[in-house]
């Protein structure tokens, strides 16, 4: 850089974090000056947010161009996130992103710390021969442990041949963003991924309680308790796509299991969980339909599960679910009226079901709340249909 044969700009935000990664003096005296600061304190992060806010707002009247937005997608997003299926899977998944006003997708852009799931933390590795290794943790066993880099590289690494492992409280996601690219062409970035088409998959990682590659009702280890897809690819059923969360093997919960009195773990599950929308819905789609202890158990045409919309004017609409007629048993193919068989999952099922909302108005978020009857209802995929 000193010598001008590798512009600042071409030095990612996570190579400069990986340059300050040695400790080095010296080194980290002429990253500052020739980059910047690495690190940046809350209360600079709040300040800069805030300036985005102001001048992104002033520009709010411009018209956002779509196809600058996408090509800096592909070029500083797409080689560790996907968006409707395009790019690579190594930070979250931003398909879902559509329901999110701009203002939270910016704070999570220049503030990619503030709030971090536990499987996007930075792990730094210095290994036995000198050499330091950046990125996500991605699997590990007694005897190993595979990293994926920035460029979604994946190390497999033997633990007799670590030095040191550091969990950052940081996320893989490099901070910096903002040295990179200028306050138009962020607000092109933004419009890109706020941009809806018919469908908007509803995010559900957040709010996710279950990990389905386990067993969810009784025992981890019962196999007929698993509802596993060959792969986690986004699937569609009826015209409709979803997007599945992927569980990474067992370690990410990647449905929706609510709170039951019958088994080992629908008891510590929670009653209700809450997921943003944002949006004036037609249609909202499911791949649920499915529960423990669902018909032909139990009690037929008991609520299992409401479907409670919380409009923007704050007036709420609930959609009661049944068993026996929207719900099945998840543990073979069972039919009811009010769903669909929309996989086979190995020897399980799940289906799918719509709800339409009454009103016309903007719905902030939707509510999945339990019934009153005794079976464990599982969600696995919501897609809202835009009006």
């Amino acid at each position: 850089m000193r010598d001008g044969r590798i512009p600042a700009a071409e030095i990612s935000a996570f190579h400069a974090r990986q340059i300050a990664g040695f400790n080095d003096e010296q080194l980290d005296k002429e990253l500052k000056e020739l980059w910047g600061e690495v690190r940046v304190s809350a209360a600079e992060k709040k300040t800069l947010i805030e300036r985005y806010k102001v001048e992104l707002t002033a520009k709010s009247d411009q018209q956002a161009d779509l196809s600058a937005g996408r090509a800096l997608f592909q070029k500083s997003c797409a080689n560790c996130h996907v968006l409707y299926g395009q790019g690579r899977l190594i930070g979250p998944d931003l398909t879902g992103m559509a329901v999110h006003p701009k203002h939270e997708l910016l704070i999570h852009i220049l503030d990619p710390s503030r709030s971090v799931e536990g499987n996007f933390r930075l792990y730094t590795v210095e290994l036995a021969d000198g050499r330091v290794l950046s990125g996500m943790l991605a699997g590990e066993s007694r005897t190993a442990i595979e990293i994926v880099d920035n460029e979604a590289k994946r190390h497999a690494i033997a633990r007799e041949d670590i030095e040191d492992l550091v969990m950052s409280p940081k996320s893989v996601m490099p901070e910096g963003f903002e040295k990179q690219v200028k306050p138009e062409e962020l607000n092109h970035l933004l419009e890109f991924l706020t941009q809806r088409g018919q469908f908007v998959p509803l995010d559900l990682r957040k709010v996710a309680t279950s990990v389905s590659t386990q067993g969810m009702f009784v025992s981890r280890e019962a196999d007929a308790e698993r509802l596993i897809f060959p792969d986690w690819t986004p699937k569609t059923f009826a015209g409709v796509p979803f997007v599945l969360v992927d569980p990474q093997g067992d370690r990410v919960p990647n449905v929706v299991l609510l709170n039951a009195e019958n088994g080992t773990f629908p008891r510590t599950m929670p009653k209700s969980v809450e997921l943003p929308c944002n949006m004036p819905v037609k249609a909202l789609h499911f791949l649920s339909g499915v529960s423990g202890w669902g018909y032909p158990y139990g009690d037929e045409n008991s609520v299992t599960m409401i479907v409670r919309l919380k409009y923007a004017d704050g007036k709420v609409e609930d959609h009661p679910l049944r068993n026996g007629v929207e719900f099945a048993d998840y543990i073979r193919v069972v039919d009811v009226p009010g769903s669909k068989l929309a996989f086979r999952l190995r020897g399980q099922q799940i289906r799918y079901f719509s709800v339409t909302p009454e009103r016309p108005e903007s719905i902030a978020s939707v509510e999945l709340v339990k019934g009153p009857d005794r079976s464990a209802p599982v969600v696995m995929a919501i897609t809202a249909e835009s009006r």
